[in-house]
């Protein structure tokens, strides 16, 4: 615990932090601005971060998003655009040049004030272990159940919400565990929206979804956005097309600026080669998708075929060691008719001779019978388990809410049913 504190206190014992001006925070007697509205501009901003002195973020970054109208950043990992979010919240503050609103600098208002007419949306939701209506109520404190079920509906999450069986006071658990990726991203959404906010900051808002929720998200977002100032990070550019403005970064400057289609119209930029490498990648994908469905197929209709052929030709042989064996002592038996004492002898040696062969052949088919049906076995019991934990996957929540359905209860299942299957077709 000691080990623990002591970071905790040299914590408390440093410095305030220069960029953090506290009293303008606290000050109750700040002129009141109501009215934050305008064009976004960012006028040669220039960003260093204080852990990273030597690299710098920003340069000379100029840009302005129109009032009412959607502006995307696009450009490589770590070209700035996530900063430009920062900058604008006032987490830090510029190293040189101004960030302002309509020709007002943001410094001049209120950051309470200011923040209160941003909403935010994050690539990773952060939802708490309360009610998806305590979540919602989270973007204004003093919400009312309207406002809230309105905001949910503009998120596009309040259909989904209604078919929960607590509906807006179902426990999300820690980290929104019990909802899917989609779901989070819609209430992280009407979070942002019951404040109605004038300015929207969608910072990769759907890179981390697959396709069916991206477009249910997508959808809400095109819905929220309308009649706002909004800025969009996007990693996947067909999520931009239909922006006002889009502003390609490089190493923390404008390279490119435009509409989808005059961009797109600019032989070797920068904007036109990432559209179009994210075009072969998808090809690529579907391509790997249907070749690996493909493969997927051919091995769920042609299992071990060989292994159970083999152990099918090593059984039919290991039967017909029962007449050999027959036969073999009908020779013996044959042998006493001759009365010559050596051709007897002779005759009943050979015949043992072939007892000895009959019974190492017959070692031999039977080891091949049992260890081709043991490895079918085991590769047929795999094969269900595997099934059965992905349809274990593709439950609803409320399945596993069921006592005979907890983790104990699963576990066995998989252990024996399995197993079960595997004594009825293979060896035990």
């Amino acid at each position: 615990a000691r080990g623990a504190a002591a970071a905790v206190f040299r914590l408390i014992d440093e410095g305030n932090d220069t960029s953090i001006n506290e009293k303008e925070i606290f000050k109750e007697d700040t002129e009141a601005i109501y009215n934050i509205n305008g064009d976004i501009e960012f006028g040669n901003v220039n960003f260093i971060y204080p852990s990273r002195k030597d690299a710098p973020v920003l340069c000379n970054l100029s840009l302005i998003a129109r009032a009412g109208e959607i502006t995307a950043l696009v450009g490589s990992s770590g070209c700035g655009k996530s900063t430009c979010i920062s900058l604008f919240l006032r987490y830090y503050e510029p190293s040189s040049g101004r960030i302002m609103i309509d020709g007002r600098s943001i410094t001049d208002y209120n950051i309470k004030q200011f923040r209160e007419k941003v909403g935010v949306v994050s690539q990773e939701p952060i939802l708490f272990g309360m009610s998806i209506y305590e979540n919602i109520r989270l973007g204004k404190v003093n919400a009312t159940r309207t406002e809230i079920e309105q905001a949910a509906q503009e998120a596009n999450a309040h259909h989904f919400i209604m078919q929960l069986p607590d509906k807006y006071e179902t426990l999300v658990g820690e980290c929104g565990i019990q909802l899917s990726g989609g779901e989070k991203q819609r209430i992280a959404l009407a979070r942002a929206l019951v404040k109605q906010p004038t300015f929207l900051l969608l910072d990769e808002a759907t890179s981390a979804l697959d396709n069916v929720s991206e477009k249910l998200v997508q959808e809400a977002l095109d819905r929220a956005c309308k009649g706002r100032t909004t800025i969009v990070i996007a990693h996947r550019l067909t999520t931009i097309q239909n922006a006002h403005q889009i502003y390609v970064l490089n190493n923390g400057t404008v390279i490119e600026q435009g509409t989808h289609e005059t961009l797109m119209t600019k032989d070797g930029g920068k904007y036109q080669s990432m559209v179009k490498r994210q075009q072969m990648e998808k090809i690529d994908d579907d391509e790997d998708g249907m070749m690996n469905m493909q493969k997927a197929t051919e091995e769920d209709e042609n299992p071990e075929w060989i292994t159970i052929l083999i152990g099918c030709i090593a059984c039919a042989l290991s039967g017909a060691a029962q007449p050999m064996f027959a036969l073999l002592l009908a020779k013996i038996i044959d042998a006493f008719k001759y009365c010559s004492t050596s051709e007897r002898n002779r005759q009943v040696l050979i015949t043992s001779f072939h007892f000895i062969l009959l019974g190492a052949l017959l070692l031999v088919f039977r080891f091949f019978q049992y260890t081709a049906f043991a490895i079918s076995g085991s590769k047929l019991t795999q094969r269900i388990r595997a099934k059965a934990f992905a349809c274990l996957l593709r439950q609803e929540v409320a399945y596993f809410d069921q006592p005979e359905n907890s983790s104990g209860a699963i576990c066995t299942r998989l252990s024996t049913d399995a197993s079960a299957v595997q004594e009825m077709t293979g060896t035990r």
